[in-house]
C-alpha cells in the first residue's frame, strides 16, 4: 500500500505514530536543554527552529492537533520563566510583542462576544496564544548580538536544508524504492514522501516537512530573498559559496511548489530588493533609475511568456492560469469564501466573530471545509478593525524598523541579515494573503528574529 508521512489512511506508519515521535523527540530535546544549562540558549534555539520547520507532523487528540512547535514553545517559555526566577534574567516584551498581544486579546474578546460555538473557538484561542508566545520566546532567547547571529544562522541553515529536502523528495517522487528498509518496514512503491498531489495542480508539488505546498512555497520565497541578501552582503559564518547554494535550492523549491501567491510575492519584492541592497543612497538612486527604465521591458517579456510560451511545461501552465483566473476553480472558490467573509465583516465591523468562526457560520462549502486564506480578510472577519490595527501594527513595527535600518547611511552592521529578514518578511506577509499561517510558529519566529536585531528600535544588548 502506498503511503506518505502525515497522510491518514495510508497506514504503514500512521500520522499518530509520527506525531508521537515528533512529540517525544521534542521532549527529549527539551530535556537536553535542561540538563545542558551551560549551552543555553543555543540548544533552546535549535529546538525551536527544528520544531517550526517540522510543523507537518502532529499528534491528533480528538479535535485538537498537538504539534512539536507548540510543545517546544511551552517548554522554552517555562525555562525562561525559571531563569527569570533563579538567575534574575530580565524578561523582554518589545513594542511588536505588545501589538501581538493586543491582536490576540481582540480575537479573544470577539470570540467571547460573538462566537457561535465558544467551546470550539477556545481551542483556536489557545493555539494562537501559543503563537504569540512563540514570538515572546524568540525575543527572550536573544540577550547578546552573538545570540542574535546564532539564531539567524539556525533559521537560515535549517531553511536551506528544508529546501534541499523538499527538492530531493520531489526528484524521488514516483521512483521505485520498494525493498529499502526504514524503521523496521519497507519503503513504498512509488516514493511519495514529502510531496502532495492535488487536483488543482498540474503535477505533484513538494511540501518537505512543512504543513502544505503553499506554506513550503512561501517559506522558500522568503529564504530566497535572504540568500540573495547574503550573496550581496556576506556575513561571518555564511560565505558566498554557501549563500549561492542557498539561492539554487530555495529558488528550486520556490518554483517547484507551484504556489502562485509565493511567485507573485517574490516578483513584487525583487524590484525593491534591487533598489535597497546598495549601501549608499547614491547607488540606490542609480538602481531606482535603472529599474524605472527596465520595468516596461521586463513587464512586456513576462506578458509575452504568459501569452505565447508552450503550456507543456507545468510551471508555464501554472503561470498562464494567472491570465485566466476567472476560469480557475481554486480562485473562484476563494472568491466565494471572501464574499461570505465580507458579509460577516459588514455585520461585525469593529469587533469580529472570533478565531475559527468562519467554519461555524458557513459550515462546508463546495465539498470543502469553509476556511479563509487571506491575512487581511481573515483578521477582519475574526477580530474586526480593532484586531486588524494591532495585527498590522505588528508587521509595521517589525518590517518598518528593518526598512529604517536599510535606508540609514550610518546603519551598516549586519546589512545582509537585516535586508534578508526585512524583505523576506515582506514576502511572507504578501504570500500569506493567498493562504494563512498565523496558526503556525514559523512566521512568529521570523518576526521575533527581526524584532531583536542589534541596533534596532525595540531592543538593547549586552556586548558580550
Amino acid at each position: 500500500m502506498m503511503w506518505g508521512l502525515g497522510m491518514v489512511g495510508h497506514a504503514n506508519i500512521p500520522l499518530v505514530a509520527w506525531g508521537a515521535l515528533a512529540l517525544v523527540g521534542g521532549l527529549f530535546a527539551a530535556l537536553g536543554v535542561v540538563v545542558m544549562v551551560r549551552r543555553w540558549p543555543s540548544l533552546a534555539m535549535a529546538l525551536l527552529i527544528v520544531a517550526v520547520y517540522t510543523n507537518r507532523y502532529k499528534l491528533e487528540v480528538g479535535p485538537v492537533s498537538i504539534r512539536a512547535e507548540q510543545v517546544a514553545v511551552l517548554i522554552l517559555a517555562g525555562l525562561i520563566v525559571l531563569r527569570v526566577l533563579v538567575y534574575g534574567d530580565r524578561p523582554r516584551i518589545t513594542v511588536p510583542g505588545l501589538y501581538a498581544i493586543g491582536w490576540w486579546m481582540a480575537l479573544a474578546w470577539s470570540a467571547f462576544l460573538h462566537a457561535p460555538d465558544l467551546a470550539d473557538t477556545v481551542r483556536h484561542i489557545i493555539r494562537l496564544a501559543l503563537m504569540v508566545l512563540a514570538l515572546l520566546v524568540t525575543v527572550n532567547l536573544v540577550t547578546t548580538e552573538w545570540d542574535w547571529r546564532r539564531l539567524f544562522r539556525y533559521l537560515y541553515i535549517a531553511g536551506v536544508l528544508e529546501a534541499g529536502y523538499g527538492v530531493l523528495m520531489r526528484a524521488l517522487y514516483g521512483r521505485s524504492l520498494s525493498g529499502v528498509p526504514l524503521l523496521g518496514r519497507f519503503l513504498p512503491d512509488p516514493w511519495t514522501l514529502g510531496v502532495q498531489v492535488t487536483t488543482s495542480l498540474p503535477v505533484p508539488a513538494p511540501y518537505g516537512t512543512l504543513e502544505e505546498g503553499n506554506i513550503f512555497g512561501s517559506t522558500m520565497g522568503a529564504l530566497l530573498i535572504v540568500s540573495l541578501a547574503l550573496w550581496t552582503h556576506p556575513e561571518a559564518g555564511i560565505s558566498r559559496r554557501w549563500s549561492g547554494v542557498g539561492i539554487l535550492l530555495t529558488a528550486a523549491g520556490w518554483i517547484l511548489s507551484l504556489t502562485r501567491g509565493a511567485w507573485l510575492s517574490v516578483a513584487m519584492v525583487l524590484p525593491l530588493f534591487w533598489v535597497l541592497y546598495p549601501r549608499t543612497p547614491e547607488k540606490r538612486l542609480a538602481h531606482l533609475a535603472v529599474l524605472i527604465v527596465a520595468a516596461p521591458v521586463a513587464l512586456a517579456a513576462v506578458v509575452t511568456l504568459l501569452l505565447f510560451a508552450p503550456a507543456s511545461s507545468p510551471v508555464v501552465a501554472r503561470l498562464q492560469t494567472l491570465t485566466q483566473l476567472y476560469a480557475d476553480p481554486t480562485f473562484s472558490l476563494r472568491m466565494g469564501r471572501w464574499d461570505l467573509a465580507w458579509m460577516d465583516i459588514v455585520m461585525r465591523p469593529i469587533i469580529g466573530w472570533g478565531p475559527g468562526t468562519f467554519v461555524q457560520l458557513h459550515g462546508i462549502r463546495f465539498f470543502a471545509p469553509a476556511w479563509l486564506d487571506s491575512l487581511t480578510i481573515k483578521t477582519l472577519q475574526e477580530a474586526g478593525l480593532f484586531g486588524l490595527v494591532f495585527f498590522y501594527g505588528l508587521w509595521a513595527t517589525t518590517l518598518g524598523d528593518g526598512m529604517r535600518a536599510l535606508l540609514d547611511r550610518a546603519s551598516a552592521s549586519y546589512r545582509g541579515i537585516v535586508l534578508g529578514l526585512t524583505l523576506g518578511g515582506l514576502v511572507l506577509f504578501l504570500a500569506y494573503h493567498a493562504t494563512d499561517a498565523t496558526w503556525l510558529g514559523y512566521m512568529w519566529v521570523w518576526l521575533g528574529c527581526l524584532t531583536v536585531r542589534p541596533g534596532g528600535l525595540w531592543t538593547r544588548y549586552e556586548r558580550a
